[in-house]
């Protein structure tokens, strides 16, 4: 059977101005994709409050000197994040539905975090934490929900109807820092040598920033007191593991290997909603258009690896870029990312 054409959708975005929406899964006709454009471009575009509540801390010139300063015990244990009281419970019996879904959703794991303490600059104070404690300390949730869950097994009463997260923590005299702040990176794609941008429609089911348009990002999932990190090789340190995760995440996102990309600076950034996160800056010599063909004509094995992160990658000129932000909702953070982008770049908005 002779494999689709790949599906490619152009937008006008005015002033001599536009995007092309790529698709990445052969099942996607033209049609398709343009309901998915047409559909993100419907929904509310973030409100100047939510954009601002994301606050830069610092720079970091090359990502091998991003250092991590572990939180030990008076034994020189690391220390690990701690529920607040008031949310133990709700922990709990998230925990339980959560493992349920895991069992259909190999998305669903509770994998181990760095959990960032105090203010966020290099060296970064960090203690162990694990994603379902950041699950359970969303700000946004309303514990009583999972009352329909029969899975969770939540005891009724022990939070009220309606109250978020946010509101049990105020209540309790607790501030939103008592959160689990773990650490992620935004990565920015500079294809063209840094000509072009890309964005991404992110999957469902992802563990931060699901079904919105969005960068790709990521967790650093590493053990800070387990010899080599992640790996268990002696002599893996903080530098050699930020090499592995790129290498890793690039592959799983883009289909693309070191020497296809580089990575330069990373500027810090203090969600104060929700995550701290590094935004990272990677470039590459191939177009947006070549990086979609890439993945699209790759292996069914890498390709469906890229399509669990995102079905659509936009690719768009970096002086479009704020013209696109007028028209799409994209994800807070990465609107503050890209504000403060154009103002370095002399890209007026």
């Amino acid at each position: 059977m002779t494999e689709q054409s790949q599906a490619v959708y152009r937008q006008d975005l005015g002033s001599e101005m536009d995007f092309e929406a790529f698709s990445l899964d052969p099942k996607m006709d033209k049609e398709g994709l343009a309901k998915i454009v047409n559909g993100l471009a419907e929904k509310p575009r973030p409100s100047q409050e939510q954009v601002e509540s994301v606050i830069r801390t610092g720079s970091v010139q090359w990502m091998p000197n991003l250092e991590l300063e572990a939180i030990r015990d008076l034994d020189g244990k690391v220390v690990n994040y701690q529920i607040p009281n008031p949310l133990r419970e709700y922990r709990k019996a998230l925990g339980r539905s959560l493992d349920e879904k895991a069992k259909t959703n190999p998305m669903i794991f509770n994998g181990p975090v760095i959990v960032a303490e105090g203010e966020i600059k290099n060296p970064l104070r960090v203690m162990q934490g694990q994603y379902y404690d950041f699950s359970a300390t969303q700000l946004g949730n309303k514990p009583a929900d999972l009352l329909k869950d029969k899975n969770a097994q939540l005891t009724p009463g022990v939070y009220p109807e309606g109250k978020t997260v946010e509101n049990i923590l105020r209540d309790a005299g607790l501030p939103l820092e008592a959160r689990e702040r773990y650490f992620g990176f935004a990565h920015l794609m500079w294809p063209s040598d840094g000509k072009e941008f890309i964005l991404v429609n992110r999957a469902r089911g992802l563990g931060i920033a699901a079904d919105c348009l969005s960068t790709p990002g990521s967790t650093p999932d590493l053990f800070l007191d387990k010899p080599g990190l992640k790996r268990g090789i002696p002599g893996f340190g903080i530098k050699e593991y930020w090499s592995y995760h790129m290498g890793q995440e690039m592959l799983e996102e883009f289909a693309l290997k070191w020497g296809d990309f580089w990575v330069e600076g990373i500027t810090l950034y203090d969600d104060t909603r929700t995550i701290p996160f590094g935004a990272i800056n990677i470039y590459t010599e191939m177009s947006a258009k070549q990086i979609a063909q890439g993945i699209y004509h790759a292996k069914p094995s890498e390709r469906d690896r890229v399509l669990k992160e995102h079905n659509v990658i936009f690719g768009m000129p970096a002086e479009a870029i704020p013209h696109f932000l007028e028209r799409f909702p994209v994800f807070p953070g990465v609107t503050k990312v890209l504000n403060d982008a154009l103002k370095e770049r002399g890209i007026s908005q």
